[in-house]
Parts: structure tokens; sequence; C-alpha cells
């Protein structure tokens, strides 16, 4: 099998035994890459537990960098499926468009459809930004007593409301990739909560809320 898909031993050992140094990475919310396949996993090593796993050609979202000495991929911090937090190999991380550092080579598939998911602290720091390729967004609500508004992010960040939405209901937008669309939970006592904070890709996407 091909090297980037198993977890060789030796490289575990080395992944297991050396001291593991956090890097951040600029602008990480904004750095999706794709994955070969494999396990994600609790912590940066094959020595934490699995946790989920991903397919070749599924977007993740890198948040942190974490280097290893001597080995000759780093780990990563990722986001991916619906806001899941886990970490993965960068042998098993590509790039879509461009070679990314840590990261073995360009992706051969792209599975992307499902947005970009976003922390909703980052939410002070999103704003839309100056993009000439359109794409949609098809936003689901499930079985569920709340409701959703679904708020777009303008040029300044500030928060235009263009849904709301409830039970059932499915709702799609023509929108850019680069701007960012918020999705705010209403329980039935009027509680207000950040649901989720995604921007499409070039490729249609659709989103879940439940």
């Amino acid at each position: 099998m091909c090297k980037w898909i198993i977890e060789v031993s030796a490289v575990s050992f080395i992944v297991f035994s050396a001291l593991i140094l956090s890097v951040s990475v600029s602008e990480a919310r904004e750095l999706q890459v794709g994955s070969w396949g494999g396990n994600v996993r609790s912590g940066p090593g094959t020595n934490y537990a699995k946790i989920g796993s991903l397919q070749n050609g599924d977007p993740v979202v890198i948040t942190e960098k974490l280097s290893s000495a001597g080995a000759e991929y780093p780990w990563f911090k990722i986001q991916y499926g619906n806001g899941k937090v886990g970490y993965q190999w960068g042998g098993l991380l590509c790039g879509f468009r461009k070679k990314i550092n840590g990261t073995f080579g360009l992706c051969k598939k792209d599975n992307r459809s499902n947005p970009r998911v976003y922390d909703c602290n980052s939410l002070s720091s999103l704003r839309s930004l100056g993009n000439n390729t359109d794409t949609q967004i098809t936003f689901f609500v499930g079985q569920t007593k709340d409701k959703f508004k679904i708020y777009w992010l303008d040029y300044e960040g500030n928060k235009t409301l263009y849904q709301t939405m409830g039970s059932g209901m499915s709702w799609t937008i023509n929108t850019f990739p680069s701007h960012p669309w918020l999705a705010v939970r209403i329980s039935p006592s009027g509680k207000k909560t950040c649901h989720s904070l995604i921007r499409g890709n070039k490729n249609a996407s659709q989103w879940l809320l439940r």
C-alpha cells in the first residue's frame, strides 16, 4: 500500500517518543486542505484513541500545526465533518490547489460538498471578501422544536438577516465562497445561541441544522 496510507511502525515510534511542540498557523481557520483518508485521533499521535475516520478527498480545516522533532510529517489539529475536532498526521493530508507545508502532495479527489466550518468564537473576525466565483449553500432543518435564523456577514462583519427556518424546512442561497453565513439557534424559550458559522465551497454545499 502507499506509504501515506499506512501508519508505519518506525514513524509511529518517532511520533510517540518525540517532544511535540505547538506551532500556531497563520489564518488557521482559513486553511482548508484535504485528506487521503484514514483515522482521526483524539490527540497528536497514534497512541491516542481513534475518534473518527475520513475518506480520500474529504475536506478538513487545519486549526493548529504540531511539529515532532525528527518526524517526516507533523500532526495537525483539524475540524472535519460538521464541526468535529480531532488530529490527523500530515502524511495523510494534502492540498486541493497547492502543496501545503507539512502535508503530502496534492489531493487526487475532492469531496467538498460540505461547507467550510468555523468556530463560533471567530465571529468577530469574519467578514465577506471580494469574490467573482458564485456558489450555492442549501440549509436543511431536521426534526426539532428550535428555530434558526440565517445571517449573512457583510464586508464590515455586520449581520444581515436573510431567513428564519423551522423544523423540516430547506432554503438555498446563491452566494460566494468568501462570504460567511451565521446560523443562530432559537430555543422554544427564546434563548439564542450560535449554531454554526460557515462559508461555501466552489461546489454547491449542503448544511444540516438540528
